[in-house]
């Protein structure tokens, strides 16, 4: 990658911290979830949760806890969300640098796990009205529900199953390589351990609406 302005690793003071990080800065991310042109990830010196979009998708497939650099672009029509406080418009594809694993993986994973006792994403109910999106609020989070997750198959459809507050959730699951590793195995259902993680992230507007996705299941470090 070309040269770029050093970093500015402010980062905002809102509810949720935020990175601070105008056209040009160059850092690197610790991919949680990629697919297409869509890559979030932890900024590796400030533990932030970042939601970004390049203009096209990287050549290399991305995995989990992947690292790789990103500059930040000046075309916001990149964003499919520009509400979503966590996101950032790139200027090219993530690049792969390197990988992580292990006890360093899990003290970047640790503080962003959602409260348990909090509703999942600010709100109750499985979509969020865009007009009622507010900046202070995150648009994605890492969840740790206490009781096994459970992964459903059904034709083109992955649901992932889990209890949150002590009520049963579903929601669509984004995770192609899950899905993908599901068809191998000729699986329609699978249980996964406890304490496992899902990354939990509000989709762009549809119809008014931004509906709670999970885009990936973690793996343990």
């Amino acid at each position: 990658m070309t040269a770029t302005t050093a970093p500015d690793f402010r980062v905002l003071r809102t509810d949720v911290p935020r990175l601070d990080a105008g056209p040009g800065t160059t850092f690197e991310l610790l991919v949680l979830a990629a697919d297409g042109p869509r890559c979030t990830g932890i900024e590796l010196r400030t533990g932030v949760l970042v939601r970004s979009w390049a203009p096209v998708a990287p050549e290399q497939r991305l995995r989990p806890y992947d690292v790789v650099e990103v500059t930040v672009g000046d075309d916001a029509d990149h964003l499919p969300d520009p509400a979503a406080p966590e996101a950032l418009a790139l200027s090219e594809p993530p690049e792969p640098v390197g990988r992580l694993r292990g006890r360093r993986v899990e003290r970047l994973l640790r503080p962003l796990v959602h409260p348990a006792g909090a509703p999942l994403l600010s709100s109750h109910g499985p979509t969020v009205p865009f007009w009622e999106r507010r900046r202070d609020h995150p648009s994605a989070a890492l969840v740790e529900p206490t009781e096994p997750v459970v992964v459903v198959r059904d034709g083109t459809y992955l649901g992932c199953r889990f209890s949150w507050q002590d009520k049963p959730r579903e929601l669509p699951c984004l995770d192609r390589y899950l899905a993908a590793a599901m068809d191998r195995e000729g699986l329609r259902r699978r249980s996964l351990e406890p304490r496992g993680r899902l990354l939990v992230a509000l989709t762009p507007p549809i119809d008014g609406h931004c509906h709670k996705v999970v885009e990936g299941v973690l793996p343990r470090p």
